[in-house]
């Protein structure tokens, strides 16, 4: 259903429609995301990746972003890009819920499949499999976090997102994911420490801020009462422990060169390995690989981290799949966009802030950077800049006339 929707839609908008006058998205920086999906698909040709699941990827990328821009100018404001984070939160903190209080233990499951009665997979030993990482739903727990906090401390929120905004940050925790957390601590310092230092109203600022610190001790307090709320077992509180407590503490510990548990450290000593292996892979590679990449999931296809899995390092992803070529032009896309934002408008846009998150998130995951998703935000920081170009352009058209 929602890919039939998402085609509708797109076929939809296709069809001229005279009460909608807005700049051609041909003739905007989107087009750049085209030339940049072209080239993968180039890539993957070349090395026979092309296959269905390549080319559908890769399509409902390209209607992602057409309809982006396309409905960013209805409204000439990101209104539905918030309302569909908020629905994608609300959603992953429901399974994150189910998971803890019917469930018990990871991964995390669907709530929909459990209300339409669709069967989990479940391996050999009878443990369930993982289909989505846990990572997942923190990133998108996180990205609505950050979003709404950007329009909290920038007065451009309603009171919605008070009650949204804990949910969203107790959905980043329940998730374990250490890298969304990462993204959301980051993003919220910034912000804080900008708004100080920028603010003219510095008493109005300091308010906001602390009522958003106060949103975060009470997703703090609420996290740590989830064992007497839905009664875990010892084992779940204990994996959780782990990834959120004891392996952060561990690392801090080791690089500080204080004594640590080096058995806190399984999960960290394992992606550092993996990002070893995978620059060592890319040295490897012929020149002509180097250059242009070995095309999409040709690490995983080659075996290239020796375990059949990804590097969990986004860039050197990318720059094994796409090549020096590709990881150029994808950086030089995304921070002239970025830099462009924060050159058009007074406050950093929360949509930047967005995507600002999806890079820190990136340093420990695997091909976030290129899903639709990060796309969409992408062209709508591209519309947005587009308006306030226009906008821009027609004041100072106007005072000189």
């Amino acid at each position: 259903m929602r890919a039939i929707t998402g085609i509708a839609l797109f076929i939809r908008i296709l069809i001229p429609d005279k009460t909608t006058n807005y700049p051609s998205f041909f003739s905007s920086g989107a087009v750049y995301i085209l030339f940049f999906l072209f080239y993968t698909v180039l890539v993957a040709m070349n090395y026979d990746l092309l296959d269905f699941n390549f080319i559908k990827i890769t399509g409902t990328t390209v209607i992602s972003i057409y309809c982006g821009y396309h409905f960013f100018f209805k409204k000439n404001d990101y209104t539905y890009l918030k309302l569909s984070l908020i629905l994608a939160g609300l959603i992953c903190f429901s399974d994150l819920i189910y998971t803890y209080a019917v469930v018990g233990k990871f991964p995390v499951q669907r709530l929909y499949m459990q209300i339409l009665k669709i069967p989990v997979q479940t391996d050999e030993a009878g443990d369930f499999i993982e289909i989505i990482n846990h990572g997942f739903y923190g990133l998108i727990c996180g990205l609505c976090f950050v979003f709404l906090l950007n329009e909290f401390i920038y007065k451009r929120s309603s009171k919605i997102n008070l009650i949204i905004m804990p949910l969203m940050l107790l959905g980043v925790l329940m998730s374990t994911s250490r890298s969304a957390l990462l993204g959301v601590i980051g993003i919220s310092i910034y912000l804080i420490a900008r708004q100080l230092k920028s603010s003219d109203q510095s008493k109005k600022a300091a308010r906001r801020i602390l009522i958003g610190l106060g949103v975060g001790v009470l997703t703090l307090f609420l996290f740590l009462s989830l064992k007497e709320i839905f009664n875990l077992n010892s084992q779940f509180m204990d994996e959780i422990t782990l990834r959120l407590i004891d392996e952060p503490v561990a690392i801090f510990y080791k690089h500080m060169g204080l004594n640590y548990d080096v058995n806190s450290l399984n999960a960290m000593n394992w992606r550092e390995e993996a990002s070893s292996n995978a620059f060592e892979a890319f040295l490897n590679l012929t020149s002509v690989e180097q250059i242009f990449g070995i095309g999409f999931w040709g690490f995983v296809i080659r075996n290239l981290g020796r375990n059949n899995l990804p590097p969990h390092n986004a860039i050197l992803l990318m720059l094994i799949e796409n090549g020096i070529v590709g990881l150029c032009f994808y950086i030089t896309l995304i921070m002239s966009v970025i830099r462009k934002s924060l050159k058009t408008q007074e406050n950093i846009s929360p949509v930047a802030t967005a995507l600002i998150f999806i890079l820190f998130f990136c340093l420990g995951n695997n091909g976030e950077l290129t899903t639709s998703n990060t796309f969409l935000i992408v062209v709508t920081i591209i519309a947005e800049n587009k308006y306030y170009s226009m906008n821009s352009f027609s004041k100072m058209k106007l005072h000189h006339v």
